[in-house]
């Protein structure tokens, strides 16, 4: 999949209402989830691994592929999940997608553990269930290989390698404004936040939630619905990132999405 790694990174966009000012510290996430975490577990979790992008790298049937080729001789395989997930306990799996550690490697190529480490225990699970019902397919793929244009993303931030930046997520969270919002911000959280910037301030494929007040909120809606700007243009690969990972959120969570986001005008993050 060539063109995996922009769509998974790059998901939100924020508009603006209220004169907040965002602010770069720790707060936890409130104890949300994402709609259905009550009913049935695999259902559940299959639904956000669209929403959070896994098949987006890892391919509709999971089964994995190339999705970067470097001519200088690096290359960037997702993982066959299907083959490659039951060779993993609940507590490895789940350390995977927390930490980016896993049992047997020392470095995991852009697996997103920064912004997964915040989901909720019930959606965690529910996404290590539907995960365990993949059935053995396709083949295994080669693993990572440095080169020049590799190193380079690497250097740039758009890959990373393992737990690198999950510290940092941890400790820099998008800012908390109050129960009635807490849905949003958790969706902002393990979405928006990938691209935008662990408190969403910005980070290298995306800007920073800064002056987008004057879009309003219709605006906005069409970003996360369409990808697109009121001309009809793309809006780079949010064009993608709709279509395929937003489109699966339910129309109360996109209104809650929304909600968060417009309380964010006018912010200013130094990540």
């Amino acid at each position: 999949m060539k063109n995996g790694i922009a769509i998974i990174v790059a998901v939100g966009l924020a508009a603006a209402g209220c004169n907040y000012a965002l602010e770069d510290r720790a707060i936890p996430l409130a104890q949300a989830s994402f709609d259905g975490a009550s009913g049935n577990p695999v259902r559940h979790g299959e639904r956000l691994g669209t929403v959070l992008g896994c098949n987006s790298c890892h391919g509709a049937d999971y089964q994995g592929g190339s999705y970067s080729d470097d001519p200088d001789g690096g290359f960037i395989f997702a993982s066959n999940l299907t083959r490659r997930v039951s060779a993993l306990g609940d507590r490895e799996l789940e350390a995977l997608l927390r930490e980016g550690v896993h049992p047997r490697r020392d470095a995991l190529w852009y697996m997103p553990a920064r912004t997964l480490q915040r989901l909720s225990d019930r959606d965690m699970k529910a996404l290590i269930a539907f995960l365990r019902t993949l059935r053995p397919a396709g083949r295994d793929w080669p693993l990572p290989a440095d080169g020049p244009a590799t190193e380079a993303l690497l250097g740039y931030g758009i890959l990373d390698k393992g737990p690198a930046q999950v510290k940092r997520y941890a400790e820099h969270m998008p800012p908390d404004r109050g129960a009635a919002l807490a849905k949003g911000r958790y969706i902002a959280a393990v979405t928006c936040a990938e691209c935008h910037g662990a408190a969403l301030g910005g980070g290298t494929a995306a800007p920073p939630i800064d002056r987008i007040a004057e879009k309003g909120r219709e605006q906005l809606a069409m970003v996360l619905r369409t990808g697109t700007r009121p001309d009809g243009s793309a809006h780079g690969v949010m064009r993608y990132v709709a279509a395929r990972n937003l489109s699966a959120l339910t129309e109360r969570e996109n209104e809650a999405l929304l909600d968060y986001l417009m309380t964010l005008g006018d912010a200013r993050v130094s990540e």
